[in-house]
C-alpha cells in the first residue's frame, strides 16, 4: 500500500507542479522572468509592442523564463500562448517570442490569425538567422530585438486582414473561440 501511496503523491506534485508551470500574465506585452533585458530597454520594447498592437490589432509578446518546468519548448510555449490567450480570442492574431536562456531554448509561436504571414518557415528562419547566433554569443537582447524587428517588419509588408486562407484546423479554433 505505500508504494501506492509514495506513486499516488508523486503524482499529485506532479499534477501540481504542470497546473502551475506558467508566470501569471504581466499587464504589458513583456515578461522578462530571466532579466536577461536591461530595464530601460525592457520599458521601451514594451511600449513599442504596446503601440503595434493599438496600430495594428496584431499582439507581439515577449517572454523570458528562468525554467520550461520539465516541458518541451514546444510545449511550454504553445501552453503559455493559450493560457495567456495572446492575441484577440475573436481573431487570434497573436505572436510569442519565448527565451528560456538557461536550458538554451528558444520558440516563436503564432497564433491562427497571423500563420498565413509569420509562417513556420519564416519563424525558423528568424530563430536561425537572428535569434540563434545572438544567442550563442549570451547577446539575448540583441537577438530578442532582432526577432521583433523581423517580425513586426513582416506583419507591416504584409498586412494580416489581407483574405489569406486560414487552415482548417485553425478554423476550427476560431470558430470555437466565437
Amino acid at each position: 500500500m505505500k508504494p501506492l501511496l509514495g506513486l499516488a503523491t508523486v503524482a499529485a506534485l506532479l499534477g501540481c507542479s504542470a497546473a502551475n508551470a506558467y508566470p501569471p500574465r504581466p499587464a504589458g506585452p513583456v515578461l522578462d522572468q530571466a532579466d536577461v533585458l536591461p530595464a530601460t530597454d525592457e520599458a521601451a520594447l514594451s511600449k513599442r509592442l504596446t503601440r503595434f498592437y493599438d496600430d495594428t490589432g496584431n499582439a507581439i509578446v515577449v517572454v523570458t523564463v528562468n525554467s520550461l518546468e520539465y516541458q518541451s519548448v514546444e510545449q511550454y510555449a504553445n501552453g503559455l500562448f493559450n493560457e495567456w490567450g495572446v492575441g484577440d480570442a475573436k481573431t487570434d492574431r497573436g505572436i510569442l517570442i519565448l527565451l528560456a536562456p538557461n536550458e538554451r531554448r528558444a520558440r516563436i509561436e503564432v497564433g491562427c490569425g497571423l500563420e498565413s504571414t509569420v509562417t513556420d518557415g519564416f519563424a525558423a528562419e528568424v530563430m536561425e538567422t537572428r535569434m540563434i547566433p545572438e544567442y550563442k554569443q549570451n547577446h539575448f537582447e540583441a537577438g530578442t530585438l532582432a526577432a521583433v524587428d523581423a517580425i513586426i517588419q513582416r506583419l507591416r509588408a504584409t498586412p494580416a486582414n489581407d483574405n489569406r486562407p486560414v487552415s482548417a484546423a485553425c478554423q476550427a479554433l476560431l470558430v470555437r473561440a466565437q
